[in-house]
């Protein structure tokens, strides 16, 4: 018997609860974007994952991200000239209708024609639209974090009723 014991379940627990995964374009702009919004994630204590390192030599991108994205409590997804994102949110919504997708995109641009298919799962909330990196910011509790938040309980929600039916 092992002299250390691990709660495993409130480990993962503790994990999930505060981990957000961030998504989007890796071009200087759009990765200077997803680097403030980490930021102010953890400055508002969530653990914020940006996948902007080398993928695993034993795991593919989609599974690489796919595996972050089970321990996330939930998705932010900077659609801003990012359609290689539509694709990963399609494996990550399919597969994981428990964890709420906030897409949010630039104002000025429109979501990639793929990510319109996205809208049908109860997980994908509406697309936030911010004017600046400024703005997205001085908005992110209320416009982003908290209907991201909300959507969590929504789903945990639906899944107890199910449970009990």
């Amino acid at each position: 018997v092992s002299q250390y014991r691990y709660n495993v379940p409130g480990t993962f627990f503790a994990i999930t609860r505060k981990t957000v995964l961030l998504l989007g374009s890796f071009t200087p702009e759009r990765k200077a974007v997803l680097d403030a919004l980490r930021e102010a994630l953890r400055a508002r204590d969530h653990i914020a994952i940006l996948f902007d390192f080398e993928k695993p030599a034993t795991r593919s991108f989609t599974e690489t991200v796919s595996t972050f994205a089970h321990l996330a409590r939930f998705v932010i997804a900077d659609l801003t000239d990012a359609s290689s994102v539509a694709i990963t949110l399609h494996q990550i919504v399919s597969a994981l209708p428990s964890v709420p997708v906030q897409p949010i995109i630039l104002a000025s641009h429109h979501e990639h024609e793929m990510f319109s298919d996205l809208a049908h799962y109860s997980s994908v909330l509406p697309t936030y639209r911010y004017e600046s990196t400024e703005t997205l910011l001085s908005s992110l509790e209320e416009a982003v974090i908290a209907p991201a938040l909300d959507k969590v309980r929504e789903l945990a929600d639906q899944r107890r009723s199910i449970g009990h039916s």
